[in-house]
């Protein structure tokens, strides 16, 4: 498998460290997994929530009980989805600034991107289990620069060991990806020191966290189709492949299973929840996109559990479980 993987990507990954190599047979397992498994033939879709709370942006806490959302209009719900339960506040809606990412940290911190006219900033609350803490008396509030841009495709990864989080998608002239520690409830300076350095008019549209940690993005450029990079500690890129799809809104990669997901569309105007396989054509590695969830206007997603993803979806925000069905044989 190592030997057909690096014939696949030739002198480029010879000259690799071995976590590269394994980073891609890893991510060759991945559908070598799903297709000795049967998995994801069909899938079981459950509504958790439709309309209200308007929810756009969502985050998995480290054991996958809680999902907790960005709403509409400010402020951040918690629910669980093993239990349905109804969406309940945790952060009250802030008096300045709109939230643009979210992201889940240990000791019940949950950190979102925040932009208030032309400054951005990245604050950090830490929820309770009853009652809802004020939006406007964050644990931390770290300035991340000015600009005027939209930051519609700005995301926090978090790396799975909790050490660090990334941002990415801040808007010209921020940096595109930037990196921040996490010691405890507190989160160090922020910079884009050992950071992916894109060029050529690439920008991140999504992001989650590799099997060792390496930083994963879903890459574009403006009028063309994204691509899947894989970058380690130091920012530099160990692989990068077609997405063979149109367009991502979401990345996540499952803790327990290693499979890869993405919410957005193909240029057969299908929308939903896709898992990204790996293959190999022509000797080259490639990425075959299964739709799992057909599902409108896909925009967000996370992963709970193997059987628990949750995607955010269509024009009226819906929050669905996907619980991905087994119902091939085993070879």
């Amino acid at each position: 498998m190592i030997r057909r993987l690096l014939n696949g990507v030739r002198d480029r990954m010879l000259s690799a460290p071995w976590r590269a190599v394994l980073l891609m047979a890893v991510f060759a397992g991945m559908a070598v997994a799903a297709s000795r498994h049967g998995l994801l033939e069909a899938a079981e879709l459950t509504t958790l929530v439709a309309g209200e709370p308007a929810i756009t942006r969502i985050a998995s806490t480290t054991n996958g009980q809680v999902v907790r959302g960005l709403v509409a209009g400010g402020g951040i719900v918690a629910i669980e989805p093993s239990a349905a339960a109804v969406p309940r506040e945790v952060v009250a809606p802030a008096g300045r600034g709109e939230c643009r990412a979210i992201g889940c940290l240990p000791g019940d911190v949950t950190a979102v991107v925040v932009n208030a006219g032309d400054a951005w900033f990245l604050r950090t609350y830490r929820v309770k289990p009853s009652g809802a803490v004020s939006a406007d008396a964050p644990l931390q509030e770290i300035p991340l620069g000015q600009s005027t841009g939209s930051g519609d495709d700005v995301g926090i990864a978090v790396s799975r060991a909790r050490g660090w989080l990334a941002i990415v998608g801040l808007p010209a002239p921020l940096p595109p990806v930037v990196r921040a520690a996490v010691a405890g409830v507190r989160i160090g300076p922020v910079s884009d020191r050992g950071c992916p350095k894109l060029g050529d008019g690439l920008r991140p549209v999504a992001a989650t966290v590799g099997p060792f940690d390496e930083l994963v993005l879903a890459v574009q450029r403006e009028g063309e189709p994204p691509d899947i990079a894989y970058f380690d500690a130091s920012g530099r890129e160990l692989l990068r492949l077609p997405a063979a799809l149109e367009g991502i809104t979401g990345l996540e990669m499952g803790s327990e299973d290693g499979l890869l997901w993405a919410t957005g569309g193909d240029a057969d105007g299908g929308e939903g929840l896709w898992r990204l396989d790996a293959g190999l054509q022509q000797g080259r590695q490639v990425i075959r996109p299964t739709l799992v969830a057909p599902l409108a206007v896909p925009v967000a997603l996370a992963c709970c559990s193997p059987r628990a993803i949750i995607v955010v979806h269509g024009a009226t925000p819906t929050m669905t479980l996907v619980n991905p069905l087994t119902t091939g044989a085993s070879e």
